[in-house]
């Protein structure tokens, strides 16, 4: 029977900025690093840039969003952006960005600054259901928040991530509930041996940590009663994984995204 080691953490809403980048689908396809261009003046040495990477995930629990970075004259960077997908990891030089969300009917729905921190690597995790009904700052939660009254803006979050990418403790994977108003127990199936070993009791907006995993692992996520089996078989290089829940057509639904260099 593997050992699972398992941290409980908040998930992280810290603000960060992000390129313009080519959605890839849920099925993981590989994606391409991009390197941002050099400028070279004649008259003195090039100042390096701070190098930021970026992989922004969808997990929101509508159909789709309208992403694109405002102040800037290049239109709308995805203007179909479904949930459930992510954009290759390529490199920006900017220590702020300033995103904007519409929603498909082209109604805005929010703008968020971002500051990365230079030279590093992480995912900008969105989440939310554009509800109107709670504070915007965190999920919908599972008995609604007794203080909200009247109506707020549009449900949905900016969470940043790192990327922890090489480890002396590998394998790491993050499973996060995104999905409002509805609990996650994560545990390790039961085999001949040994019973089902919870892992996790999460509420909407929170997330664990597995880490010294190994690259093929078979987990169990039960929501709402039913089980739903989470594997993660990794061939090839290992690396990390994201593992973010949300609600597609009011059901359970997730995706894997592993950690690209």
């Amino acid at each position: 029977m593997m050992t699972f080691t398992a941290f409980f953490l908040l998930a992280q809403t810290t603000l960060l900025p992000s390129p313009a980048f080519t959605p890839s689908g849920p099925t993981g396809s590989t994606h391409e690093p991009h390197t941002s261009p050099r400028h070279h003046h004649a008259a003195a040495i090039p100042t390096p840039t701070p190098e930021v990477r970026v992989t922004i995930v969808n997990a929101t629990s509508v159909p789709s969003i309208a992403l694109g970075i405002k102040g800037t004259n290049t239109p709308i960077a995805f203007p179909y952006f479904p949930q459930g997908e992510w954009t290759a990891n390529h490199a920006i030089a900017t220590p702020e960005v300033h995103y904007a969300i519409w929603s498909t009917n082209g109604k805005p729905v929010t703008v968020q600054t971002i500051h990365f921190k230079p030279l590093s690597s992480q995912y900008l995790l969105l989440t939310g259901d554009l509800s109107t009904h709670g504070p915007v700052e965190k999920l919908p939660q599972l008995l609604g928040d007794p203080a909200s009254r009247g109506v707020f803006l549009p449900n949905i979050q900016f969470h940043v991530i790192p990327y922890a990418l090489v480890t002396a403790d590998p394998c790491h994977y993050r499973i996060i509930n995104a999905m409002p108003g509805k609990t996650l127990l994560l545990r390790s199936p039961a085999s001949e041996n040994e019973p089902a070993q919870q892992l996790a009791y999460l509420a909407p907006g929170n997330s664990v940590l597995l880490v010294r995993q190994p690259p093929c692992v078979s987990y169990e996520a039960v929501i709402d009663g039913q089980s739903i089996p989470l594997e993660i078989d990794q061939e090839g290089a290992e690396g990390n994984c994201l593992v973010p829940f949300f609600l597609r057509n009011g059901k359970p639904a997730f995706v894997r995204v592993f950690e690209d260099p």
